[in-house]
Formats: C-alpha cells, structure tokens, sequence
C-alpha cells in the first residue's frame, strides 16, 4: 500500500501545556485509522495540525510526497476536512446545493464537475429530496451529511474527519459509516478520523491508533488490540455484594487473567475460556454463599481502550 500521510514526532504546546507531545502515525491508501484517546488526549489538535489549521511546533509531516511546512497550500487541495462545528459549517440562508456550489467554486471546480459530484453524493446519501432546502431548515442528521459531502465535493485522496456522527441517530449513522466505508476502499482514498462511538471504529477502522496526553505509543488492528488483553470474556459481578475474602479467591482462579472496573459499582473478570471461567466463577460464588449480579460480554474495543488508557495513565504519572 501506498502511505498517503506520514507523521513522526509532531509537537504542540500552547504556553506550558502539551496538546501534542512527539506524535507519530502513518495512513495508508485505501484505510481508515481511528483516532481514539480521551477528552484532552490531543486528537481534535492533532487533525486540525495535519489540516494546516494550526502550526505545530516541531516534528514532520509529509503528505502525498508534500511536507506540510513548506508546501500547505499544495496540500490544502489534497484533504476534506470536517470539525466537531457543523452549525457554523455552511451558510444558514443557503440551500444544501447552494452551498455546495459555493464550496466548489472555491476549489476552483467547474460548473459541470460540481453538479456530477453533487449528483453521486446525493445519491449515496439519498439526500435528493432535501437539496435545495435552506440549510438551517435541516436536521442535525441532515446537515452533518451535507458538511460530509462537502468534504468529498472535490474528490480528494484524503479525509480528516473530527467525530463524524456525533450525536445522530443511528440509521444516519449507519448510512454515513457505509458511505465512509465503501468510499474508501473502492476510491483508493484514506480517512483519518476520530470517534467516541467505540462500536462505529470497532466496525469501521482497518487500524487504531490510541492517544494519551498527546502522543501516540499503541496502533493496531481493532482485532489485534482484543486479542492482545488475552481474555476471551469478560464476567462481571456486582461489587457492593462481593465480600473481600470471595474478591481474593476469584482472583486466584485459573482462568481470571485481570480484573477491570469498567462501570461503576462493577468489577470485570477477564477470562481465558468463556465456559471455564464462567463455571470457576458461579462455583466460588456458590461455595461462599455469596449472592450477587452476575452478567457476561465478550471482550471488546472498549474494553481494550480502558486496559490500554489505564496502563499508559500509570506509566505517564511517573
């Protein structure tokens, strides 16, 4: 594959607060790379460095053969980008097409090539029946599409996309992820974005990099990053009627790997055998008489976050 986007070592302070700290990620042709990290982790500063909208402080960038220090304005025609800032993305008073003729024109698209991308987007989105009415008549599904389509009106190799369906319902969601999804791979584009919907990169993302007070030090596949928690299930018992002595003997179990408190007032048994460490479990619980809320979920992306998160919050407050 062909590396669309290349970053090694970005910097971002603003006065004596790191934003980004010795980043490093590279995008491939044709994938998706999510962008998972905290409120705060870097990743909204991180994008908006990549898409010429703030000046890092140190580090490359290199963009399709352009570096981003000497080259942004070659490489602003390179890349749609769409901010976490939908209302103030397009023009109130225009109309859906409206703006996006606006847009194209000025990416210097002629008349006949902005009404043939307008017409392919639209029919991905089935969005005829809404285009030409004024934007700030939209819903919030509505108008995150038209940002959406406008990021893609000029057909660019690369997309940077900042919580991209943040806050619609879920079949908008499900109709923009399809889009994202076939776009890319049959394109030959690469998107970069970012989510909190875990279950969207879980099912969207080729690749995920985790950031953490803002550097980048876990990439993997979604598959790769559950598999390497070497737990198969998680069981999960409620802890206000988990007495300690019980606590302690259920960690001494064969099958319990590590614990995790994913939720509050819960405490998370990884397990190397589902049905093993299920039975190990109910039978400890039985032994002690200890009644208790008992549920089960296999291991997911989030659950590889907070494993991830926790472990690199340890190791930075050193």
């Amino acid at each position: 594959m062909t590396p669309y986007l290349i970053a090694e070592h970005v910097h971002k302070s603003y006065g004596r607060a790191i934003a980004v700290e010795d980043a490093s990620l590279e995008l491939q042709e044709g994938e998706i790379l999510a962008l998972l990290g905290p409120n705060g982790a870097g990743k909204t500063t991180f994008i908006k460095i990549l898409a010429t909208l703030l000046v890092k402080d140190g580090g490359k960038v290199d963009i399709l053969g352009y570096d981003l220090d000497q080259h942004p304005e070659e490489i602003r025609h390179l890349f749609g980008y769409v901010g976490q800032d939908t209302e103030r993305s397009a023009y109130a008073r225009l109309t859906a097409r409206e703006n996006l003729v606006y847009f194209g024109r000025l990416r210097g698209m002629s008349q006949a090539q902005i009404e043939q991308q307008i017409e392919k987007l639209t029919t991905s989105f089935d969005f005829n029946s809404s285009l030409d009415k004024p934007f700030v008549t939209l819903s919030g599904g509505q108008k995150q599409a038209v940002v959406i389509m406008r990021a893609f009106l000029h057909d660019p190799p690369l997309i940077y996309l900042d919580e991209p369906t943040k806050g619609l319902d879920p079949i908008i969601a499900r109709k923009i992820r399809a889009f994202l999804k076939n776009t890319v791979i049959q394109e030959k584009k690469a998107l970069l974005l970012t989510s909190h919907v875990l279950t969207e990169v879980d099912e969207m993302a080729h690749r995920v990099a985790l950031i953490q007070r803002g550097s980048i030090p876990t990439t993997g596949t979604p598959a790769s990053l559950k598999n390497s928690l070497g737990a198969t299930e998680f069981v999960e018992l409620e802890k206000a009627d988990l007495p300690p002595a019980t606590y302690q003997k259920l960690l001494e179990l064969k099958p319990v790997l590590f614990t995790m408190e994913r939720e509050a007032g819960w405490i998370s048994f990884g397990v190397s055998d589902t049905m093993e460490g299920a039975e190990a479990i109910i039978h400890t619980l039985r032994e002690d008489h200890v009644q208790t809320g008992f549920r089960h979920h296999s291991v997911s992306l989030e659950d590889a976050f907070l494993h991830y998160a926790g472990a690199l919050t340890e190791r930075f407050d050193q």
